[in-house]
């Protein structure tokens, strides 16, 4: 099992699917017999890590995304937040079943990825509204549901999920007119897990600080003008070109991008995290392979996928 260490600690994807995955595979490895040839237990190896990715991820995508999409109806505006992957697998099959909805896309910086949900929906042929996380008071108004992707759900049966998530998941709950809103969460039994979250702190990530002072290549109306420069000639522009040759300093800042040297702002710190914790009651139902559950049933259900 040592000798597997190095490589389960170079493993880069979300820690809580990883972390699930690497127990069922140091299982898989400890129930080998170690009179079993080499070739044989690798073989048998390979043979258990597809099976795990066929039956934990693929086919479970495919049961979630048919399940959900039953609880799209014709005439439904789904609200939906970030890129994930299943619950743009739940829209294209309820598309694909000919109901007629459209869809509401919220997105946020620095991030972006409800860019290419947007993309691919709307090629596909359905109707699609883009908006930024400030605009959410306004999407909410003609929203009939949410879906929401996960990064894990806790055994508290909250959703840990792209930072943001808890606000449109609040902003459903208590939208002005007291209309409740069902919040739908699509997530894998291999994204469960046994931690408990209380807050958005000790359990998250922090992402490269420059992503936030990033500027953006658009040339809005709103942006400040950059200032006019006026033309000299003769050993005026000379003079002028040797002067700004020795007080031109690096960390002049853009009037375009503010944030350029923020490094060298002894006040100024950047936070960037990744993920926010969603409470339990601000959701109704979360849908797995294993069939559609209150939030409360999280670790009962992730009792029995780990036994399995």
């Amino acid at each position: 099992m040592l000798y597997f260490a190095p490589s389960f600690a170079r493993v880069s994807v979300k820690p809580t699917k990883a972390s699930n995955a690497i127990r069922a595979i140091k299982l898989a490895i400890s129930a080998v017999d170690p009179s079993c040839p080499e070739s044989e237990a690798k073989e048998s190896l390979c043979d258990f890590i597809d099976g795990f990715i066929r039956e934990k991820i693929t086919v479970a995508d495919q049961v979630i995304a048919n399940s959900a999409a039953q609880k799209v109806n014709d005439g439904d505006v789904i609200l939906c937040y970030g890129g994930s992957n299943i619950v743009q697998q739940t829209l294209l099959t309820a598309h694909s079943q000919g109901k007629k909805f459209r869809v509401s896309i919220i997105d946020s910086r620095p991030l972006f990825e409800g860019k290419r949900l947007a993309r691919t929906l709307a090629n596909a042929g359905l109707q699609v509204q883009y908006s930024l996380v400030h605009a959410i008071s306004h999407a909410v108004k003609e929203a009939t549901k949410v879906f929401l992707g996960a990064h894990s759900m806790t055994s508290n049966g909250r959703l840990f999920s792209r930072v943001g998530t808890a606000l449109v998941a609040m902003s459903a709950k208590e939208r002005a007119g007291g209309i409740n809103i069902p919040v739908i969460v699509c997530c894998e039994t291999v994204k469960f897990t046994d931690k408990v979250a209380l807050d958005s702190i000790v359990l998250n990530e922090l992402a490269d600080a420059d992503e936030l002072a990033a500027n953006e290549p658009l040339d809005q109306v709103t942006r400040p003008p950059l200032p006019t420069k006026t033309t000299k000639s003769g050993s005026a522009a000379n003079l002028d070109a040797a002067s700004m040759g020795e007080q031109s300093s690096p960390t002049i800042d853009d009037p375009n991008n503010p944030l350029q040297y923020w490094k060298e702002k002894p006040g100024l710190q950047l936070l960037n995290i990744m993920y926010d914790v969603t409470p339990a009651e601000y959701i109704d139902m979360v849908i797995t392979e294993m069939g559609s559950l209150p939030p409360s049933a999280v670790p009962i259900v992730h009792r029995m996928s780990t036994n399995s």
